[in-house]
């Protein structure tokens, strides 16, 4: 039976992506070997692991029976192998980190230099950029954020909250007047963000003082693909927008920028991080996670 600890890793992680596709380049093989090896541990065990259709793949109840019993066996066994890593006390490799243009340049880039003197050992690809990473295909080991695709089969753990605030400037309200209820945007010049994935216009959403959520769609006046750009926007008066609070918090200080329906607060999804299963995780993405976690402040 100890041949079949090979498939294990396998088998794992094909449950965790239902895809032999991505399975296979997680695991840096071919799918055909991905599919072999489930094959072998299927003949093996004279059971059935996984329902396969030509665009879906999800586990039979004897599958799922078996990953209920495999995956802590292998999850305790990875850790105590960690634990007697050298890499453990000394962390290596390369990590490819992706997170949001915006919230890197202001929250993780001053903590990089912290990091890299506490692990020189390691190796950052750091990618700013503002858009729905697919982690496995692209070879991310952490992403921040707060848009992954939601059939993911990442890890997501609450990293900080999202405080959002819709801002103009001095001229444009002289101008138009203050809005006081959010339905009021709906006639008023908007400069939106615009997802540079899938290129749609990211709804606004406000919370009325009874708790009841208004959602403002409509085409916008402006729309950009970074999120840091319609601040520079607003402040040229060309209209409303919405963003994150710390984005804005000097030019609201200056007055450069006005808050706008100050009594509706704007909700946001907070920001993430992302990574694959504890089961093997390296220790590099661990301290990675740790260090982030433990030194991020944002002020909201």
């Amino acid at each position: 039976m100890l041949a079949l600890a090979r498939f294990l890793p396998v088998f794992l992680t094909v449950c965790e992506t239902l895809n032999f596709s991505k399975a296979a380049r997680k695991m840096g093989v071919t799918p055909a070997a991905v599919s072999k090896s489930i094959g072998n541990l299927e003949q093996q065990l004279a059971q059935r692991l996984f329902h396969r259709t030509t665009h879906a793949l999800s586990l039979t109840d004897e599958g799922q029976r078996f990953y209920q019993q495999v995956a802590p066996l292998l999850e305790q066994l990875d850790s105590v192998l960690t634990q007697h890593s050298p890499a453990q006390m000394h962390p290596n490799g390369l990590l490819r980190v992706s997170v949001p243009y915006g919230f890197g340049r202001q929250h993780l880039l001053p903590l990089i230099a912290g990091f890299c003197r506490a692990y020189p050992d390691m190796q950052l690809d750091l990618r700013f950029e503002d858009k729905v990473v697919d982690m496995i295909k692209e070879g991310i080991d952490v992403a921040i954020g707060n848009s992954l695709p939601s059939d993911s089969t990442m890890i997501a753990r609450r990293l900080c909250p999202l405080s959002l605030v819709a801002v103009a400037s001095p001229a444009f309200i002289t101008k138009h007047g203050m809005p006081a209820h959010p339905s009021e945007l709906n006639t008023l010049a908007r400069v939106c963000y615009r997802s540079p994935t899938t290129y749609r216009i990211v709804p606004w959403q406000f919370n009325t003082p009874d708790n009841k959520l208004i959602v403002i769609h409509g085409d916008p006046a402006l729309s950009v693909t970074n999120i840091e750009l319609t601040s520079k926007l607003a402040l040229e008066g060309l209209g409303v927008t919405l963003l994150s609070r710390w984005l804005v918090k000097d030019e609201l200080q200056s007055g450069a920028l006005v808050e706008v329906l100050a009594d509706f607060p704007a909700t946001g999804t907070p920001i993430m991080i992302y990574y694959a299963s504890k089961q093997h995780q390296p220790s590099k993405v661990r301290v990675f996670i740790d260090y982030v976690t433990e030194h991020l402040v944002v002020d909201n």
